[in-house]
């Protein structure tokens, strides 16, 4: 009939090319999304790593470690305690040493400190037990020495700086140094009454 428009013929490739199109658009936009997301939350929490822990509580027990049988690396850092005295390990030299590497987050130390007290106490004079609070709170740190009853000295690193000279790898880790400064023993792990004992024995040259 004259006067009525025909409509236009349809074209199946042509709305088929229209769909992809519009999918096409659609995934990358959800990509872009993605990606954006991914660089925000990789920049939190490249921003939190200072107050956040890189180390972990450590899985069992590994006895040895790549500083046995060599000095252990000398530190100054000022006590738990807010003291404006610092403490250095090498004052100590000339006297055996059990260097703990503890934190108020870790459950493991929460368990062994008490011990750690209760035998220093008892080998006081004869071997020198030193806490380090590593990758913590000063105010974790003071909590869970009040809670476990450790009242010798023990030091601050809450950034972390004796990571990597004491090539930690979990918490707890003690180190049990010779009269010389040398590292006799290096044990990642809650470690037991037991062991402690008889490592502290190694150090003593019994």
């Amino acid at each position: 009939m004259s006067g009525i428009p025909e409509s236009p013929p349809f074209d199946g490739q042509t709305n088929l090319r229209r769909v992809r199109k519009l999918i096409f658009l659609g995934l990358s936009l959800v990509l872009a999304i993605l990606i954006v997301y991914a660089i925000v939350v990789s920049l939190s929490i490249g921003g939190s790593k200072s107050t956040s822990s890189p180390l972990v509580e450590a899985s069992g027990i590994e006895v040895g470690g790549p500083l046995v049988g060599k000095s252990a690396p000398d530190f100054t850092l000022s006590p738990v305690s807010r003291s404006s005295q610092t403490i250095m390990l090498s004052q100590y030299l000339g006297h055996p040493i059990v260097l703990n590497f503890f934190a108020s987050w870790c459950v493991p130390c929460k368990t062994e400190l008490p011990e750690f007290a209760a035998l220093s106490k008892l080998d006081a004079g004869k071997v020198q037990f030193i806490g380090v609070d590593e990758n913590d709170t000063r105010a974790g740190g003071e909590s869970i020495l009040h809670q476990t009853g450790v009242g010798y000295p023990t030091v601050f690193d809450g950034s972390g700086q004796l990571e990597l000279p004491y090539h930690l790898i979990g918490l707890p880790t003690t180190m049990f140094i010779d009269s010389k400064g040398k590292v006799v023993v290096d044990v990642a792990g809650q470690i037991t009454p037991a062991m402690l004992s008889a490592d502290i024995a190694k150090i003593l040259g019994k």
